[in-house]
Parts: C-alpha cells; sequence; structure tokens
C-alpha cells in the first residue's frame, strides 16, 4: 500500500516536470519525453539501453545545449521509465514498431537522428536498416556490437520472476532505501535530475517487459544483425568500452568501474584483459559492424559503459560536429 502511494506520488511529480507523456500504440502505452525547440532544425530520438529505465533523465542532461534549435525526444519502450509493461513477447521488429507508432501518434514526423545506448543499438540499426527514409542520422552512444553469434549475459527466468514479485510488493524499495542507495554514474547532476532519476529507477525496476528483453538479449541483436542492410544514412559510432589503446588508459578507469551502470549480469572486459585482448576483440568484432553500418564514423572516447554521463561535454562536442557532418552532406 505505501509503495503504491508513493509510486503515485512520484508519478505525480514527473507528470509536473514535464516526463510523464503516454501515447498509445494500441494494448498499451508508451511514454513519449519530449523537449527543446519543436520547429527545431533536427528530431533526436533517445533509445536507452539495457537496464536504464531514467534515460530521459540522462538525455535531459547530455541534449540541453542543443535544445534551443532542435527538439530532442526520448521513447520509452514497454516496461522502460513511465511506459506500460505487457507480457507480450518482444521482437526487434515489435519495439521498433511501438517506437514508430508512438512517434506518428504524438505527431513527432520524420526524419530522425537516432540516439541509441547499448542494446538500443541493436533497435537502432534494425530502424535504419528496414526504414532508411525515416532516419536523418545515427549517433550510437557505445553501441552493442553485432556479429549474429550474440554472447551477452541474459537473465534468469526464474529470478526476474522472484525480483517482480518483490517490485510489486514493495521490497525492492526498502531494499533500495535502507542498503542500495540508488546513484547515477555520472557527475555534476542537479538535485532535482538525481530526484528524477531515483523516482524512474524505482517506479519500473523489474517487470515482465524488461524482463524478457533481458532473457532474450542474444535473439534481439542477432535478429537484427540478419536484417542489416548497409546505406549512405550517416552514422558516428562513439567507442568508450573499447577504445583503450593503453595501459595506463584501462588504469585510469579502474575507479569508475565501481560507478558503472546497472546493468544485471553484466561485466565490462576492458577490466579483466589487457590491452592487446581489447584491441583485438575491436578489430574482431566492432570493426565489422561499424564496416557493415555503411556510412560510420568510428570515434574512440575511452571511459565507463554510460559515456554520456561520465564525459557529457566530449560527447556532445562529437554530435555537434556530426551535426556539421550532416548539414554539409546535405547542402
Amino acid at each position: 500500500m505505501i509503495n503504491k502511494l508513493l509510486l503515485s506520488k512520484e508519478k505525480q511529480m514527473l507528470t509536473e516536470a514535464g516526463y510523464y507523456n503516454p501515447v498509445s500504440v494500441g494494448d498499451y502505452s508508451l511514454n513519449v519525453y519530449d523537449f527543446g525547440n519543436k520547429e527545431g532544425t533536427h528530431t533526436f530520438v533517445g533509445i536507452s539501453g539495457r537496464g536504464v529505465f531514467d534515460y530521459s533523465v540522462r538525455m535531459d542532461r547530455l541534449m540541453g545545449g542543443f535544445a534551443d534549435d532542435n527538439r530532442i525526444v526520448v521513447v520509452d519502450r514497454p516496461g522502460y521509465g513511465l511506459s506500460d509493461d505487457t507480457k507480450e513477447p518482444l521482437t526487434v521488429e515489435s519495439i521498433v514498431d511501438d517506437y514508430r507508432t508512438a512517434l506518428i501518434n504524438a505527431g513527432i514526423e520524420a526524419p530522425y537522428i537516432l540516439l541509441p545506448h547499448s542494446i538500443g543499438s541493436a533497435y537502432a540499426t534494425y530502424w535504419v536498416s528496414k526504414y532508411p527514409e525515416e532516419i536523418e542520422g545515427v549517433v550510437f552512444l557505445d553501441g552493442t556490437p553485432l556479429n549474429g553469434k550474440s554472447d551477452l549475459s541474459e537473465g534468469n527466468v526464474i529470478e526476474n520472476r522472484a525480483a517482480i514479485a518483490a517490485t510489486q510488493m514493495g521490497l525492492i524499495r526498502l531494499a533500495k532505501s535502507l542498503l542500495l542507495k540508488i546513484e547515477i554514474p555520472g557527475m555534476n547532476y542537479t538535485d532535482e535530475q538525481r530526484k528524477y532519476s531515483e523516482a524512474l529507477n524505482l517506479h519500473n525496476r523489474f517487470n515482465h517487459a524488461s524482463s524478457y528483453e533481458e532473457e532474450h538479449s542474444n535473439e534481439i541483436c542477432d535478429t537484427a544483425y540478419h536484417e542489416m542492410k548497409p546505406n549512405d544514412v550517416p552514422k558516428v559510432y562513439i567507442s568508450s568500452s573499447f577504445a583503450f589503446r593503453t595501459q595506463e588508459e584501462i588504469d585510469e578507469m579502474l575507479e569508475w568501474d565501481k560507478h558503472e551502470c546497472e546493468f544485471k549480469g553484466m561485466k565490462q572486459p576492458r577490466f579483466t584483459a589487457d590491452v592487446n585482448y581489447i584491441k583485438n576483440y575491436f578489430d574482431t568484432e566492432f570493426q565489422p559492424y561499424i564496416d557493415k553500418l555503411g556510412n560510420c564514423e568510428l570515434v574512440l572516447l575511452p571511459g565507463i559503459h554510460c559515456i554520456y554521463d561520465q564525459r557529457p561535454d566530449d560527447v556532445a562536442e562529437i554530435i555537434s560536429d556530426f551535426l556539421d557532418r550532416i548539414e554539409e552532406q546535405t547542402e
């Protein structure tokens, strides 16, 4: 009862702050966070990584400097942010269709510049391959490389169902308040941003939709890979997790590792292997993916997986340069 009351109050707070804008896509609604200049030059669409429930707050922080001249939108897929949960099986095709339908129903017209993080790159890759006419560009924020034989850590069905039950009973909230104070793995968040982030993390921490995604991550990535079609849509891939080229760079990141994003069951191999392993992994896994995307610029930016938290100014500068590149190509 207390948990439901707090959830209601938090949703009201997020609504008043502009974060809650449900849009029907059929049997359920997705939340569409829309800010910036609605008549702006470009429309950015954020696609979160696995387990990142507060992507709207993170993109608010990253993209604030672009808001005067551009429209920035974050669409939460089922089970994320303030979107509805669903027990329906979720595929790459259905998720991308949900994104497209939510944007259309919200009156947000293409073309879009996609901002996918981590596994969000699978959805973005499928989207730009299937509907290139809708995409003006893609900025991959340390996306998951696709190779057709993914071996991501996937969630355990029994453990996830127990976590869903614990969330519904308010036990996850209790654990967070007593033991695991939520930390945002970045710097310089305002008090309000931190408050909104904590509310979003508690609102949809464990549910059926996000659990299904976790349990089928490899299938999602491999399907996207097999549907890949190289094209001329401008893309930039910001690599952070495998951007290290010296042992000194790796050592500098060790302290940041404990602040890494809360991706259940995922470990960052950059800290368990030497620089030669990392370079070899990049050459054999990342580079073929980037090459197959077509018209994709690679930028190395060593750091944590949520690079937009650790180095937001550097990421924003790369995005700014990318916009210049897009505009030069359209002249």
